[in-house]
């Protein structure tokens, strides 16, 4: 058995995971031929009790992955070591990069998923996977990770939002802002209070900071300070997690991730004349794109005409450069949807049509119909494959003219919201081109899959000052996850954001969690309005963290007055025009009973 050589190191991984590295030294049954540096493998456990242990290089969790082949790769003789030790898991080779950056290179994992009620092995996993890491050194794959993970720890853990009950609920402002007044907080991105566990572990209230991965400062320490004040308060109960995550302001959706999450966009024959909630929005001919959240009517004088204008997150349309433009600069030009879509339906059509015409059964009939062999009894399967392809193949040319023809051209950005402001503000107005001014706000989308998501209007409406509940259900429609539900939380949390001089911000937000079964925020949906069960548009989300569980965003009565502010407008309602050709309402007017 290896021998372990404990070091007394300790480093970030994951919530409630405390990584203890361990070197070990090479198994004495080592082919002589291997070469005799030690390998440093990890082990850790989490305050729950969730197992990992692996190495040389562990991915930090959580983490997406995709399956891969690893040429060479000893399953019969590694399966065998799993029995030894009693481990109780799936094998499988995989690529994997952590859930806070899929742009990273992905690192070559051996993993074993481990189902936990089914291992009673856990005291064995580091030894398991040194053995393992052995033999895959021995067949000259030493540079392939070994991972024996408890599932729960990949997946990562579920966000839910505290209870009225919990003792920290009615004390979370004064720790807040005791964590704000005494803490060090750079590389923070948010401080919040929530529910945080896994599946059959008890949620507990947890202090929950997300952290830039970028930051190399030593957030053990960190974490102790924010231990130091609950304890102040008498709060010993509650968790503190320091989280890895992306930026809270994403744009699009990064390249692994896209592979993992692939689906076919959804289009009309001619593409989309009509902008409407949950389109993808972007800068002309760009790469990143966010979610067009809808219409707003502006009267910019009392006796001024109503004029439609798109809403989205300023983040989405201006390249990293331009973020902090003025208002008064040139203004930028806008697609929806974006440029990037449009090329992505366009190539995965192609592929589509590609894939039936090169496949079975098709091919093999078409060559018996071009030889005037296609027996009788065949015909009709023929008929209906290429009726399948045909149709594929005139959607493709009318997205071909679409895209040749740039319909997809929206209009410009008329004004957004700067850099200024002391809360977060992150508004574009977006004003179309006369063939684009097309507004509808109509809810039909919300139905996923022929499913109701419970709204009980056709369109929205704002109405000022109208207060949120905790727990209250708020409907979301975002370009990337689609329609989902989440629950207010009524604790504010801090995000924390650098201003175009350079001066850290500290500013208190609102926010959201969704619900386990919704699918969560993702980089695209920033731009995303929620609303109430009822239609009444109650904010907009620019954010998410903790894999889009948490979703961050800004009050209605907030950025109706800021864009009042920034550019002077006298009015600023939600436009409720049903589609082209149906009855319309005037500014304001809402249905019956609203």
């Amino acid at each position: 058995m290896a021998k372990l050589a404990e070091v007394d190191c300790h480093i970030f991984c994951a919530p409630g995971a405390s990584k203890d590295i361990c070197t070990l030294s090479p198994s004495q049954n080592h082919d002589p031929t291997t070469p005799s540096h030690p390998t440093t493998m990890e082990a850790s456990i989490t305050a729950t009790g969730l197992r990992r242990a692996g190495g040389p290089k562990l991915c930090d969790i959580p983490y997406n992955s995709r399956t891969t082949v690893i040429e060479q790769l000893p399953f019969q003789e590694l399966q065998p070591i799993l029995e030894t030790w009693k481990v109780c898991g799936s094998m499988q080779s995989m690529e994997c990069t952590p859930c806070y950056d899929d742009s990273a290179e992905p690192i070559l994992t051996l993993q074993v998923m481990v189902d936990t009620p089914r291992d009673d092995s856990r005291e064995n996993w580091l030894q398991a996977a040194q053995e393992m890491h052995d033999l895959l050194r021995r067949h000259g794959l030493g540079h392939v990770t070994v991972d024996i993970i408890d599932w729960r720890l990949k997946v990562g853990p579920n966000i839910l939002i505290c209870e009225p009950t919990d003792a920290i609920f009615s004390k979370w402002d004064m720790v807040r802002k005791r964590i704000l007044d005494s803490v060090d907080v750079s590389g923070f991105q948010m401080l919040g209070c929530y529910r945080m566990g896994y599946k059959d572990v008890e949620y507990k209230p947890t202090i929950l900071i997300t952290v830039d991965p970028k930051s190399e400062r030593n957030w053990k320490l960190a974490k102790q300070d924010v231990n130091n004040i609950l304890n102040e308060f008498d709060l010993s109960m509650v968790d503190v997690e320091i989280y890895k995550d992306r930026s809270i302001f994403c744009a699009r959706r990064p390249s692994i991730q896209s592979e993992i999450n692939s689906r076919y966009l959804v289009h009309t024959r001619e593409g989309p004349r009509v902008a409407t909630i949950g389109h993808s929005v972007g800068a002309r001919d760009s790469d990143t794109y966010g979610t067009f959240g809808g219409w707003l009517n502006i009267r910019q004088k009392p006796d001024s005409e109503w004029e439609p204008f798109g809403l989205t997150c300023r983040h989405c349309i201006f390249d990293k450069h331009r973020q902090d433009a003025l208002i008064s600069e040139s203004a930028q030009e806008v697609d929806c949807p974006t440029y990037g879509k449009v090329k992505e339906c366009i190539d995965k059509l192609t592929e589509t049509v590609s894939y039936l015409k090169r496949g079975e059964p098709y091919r093999t009939l078409e060559q018996l119909r071009v030889d005037g062999d296609l027996p009788d009894d065949r015909k009709a399967l023929w008929r209906n494959l290429r009726d399948l392809i045909k149709s594929h193949e005139d959607d493709l040319t009318h997205l071909h003219s679409y895209y040749d023809l740039k319909t997809y051209r929206f209009g410009e950005v008329w004004a957004h919201s700067g850099d200024g402001t002391t809360r977060i503000m992150d508004w574009a107005l977006l004003k179309p081109h006369p063939t684009r001014a097309c507004p509808s706000n109509k809810f039909g989308q919300f139905t996923e899959r022929y499913l109701p998501m419970f709204l009980k209007a056709e369109n929205g409406y704002i109405e000022q000052g109208l207060p949120l509940d905790h727990g209250q259900p708020l409907h979301t429609y975002g370009c990337e996850s689609n329609a989902a539900i989440c629950r207010y939380s009524i604790l504010p949390t801090t995000i924390f954001t650098v201003a175009a001089n350079g001066e850290r911000r500290a500013t208190d937000e609102q926010s959201v969690c969704r619900r386990a079964s919704q699918p969560s925020f993702e980089p695209g949906d920033s731009g995303a309005l929620l609303f109430t069960g009822y239609g009444n548009a109650v904010g907009m989300a620019f954010g998410g963290q903790v894999q889009g569980q948490i979703v961050v965003f800004t009050h209605i009565d907030d950025l109706i007055a800021d864009i009042k502010e920034q550019t002077g407008v006298d009015e600023v309602v939600f436009y409720t025009q049903e589609w082209p050709g149906e009855p319309s309402r005037g500014p304001g007017e809402r249905d019956s009973g609203y």
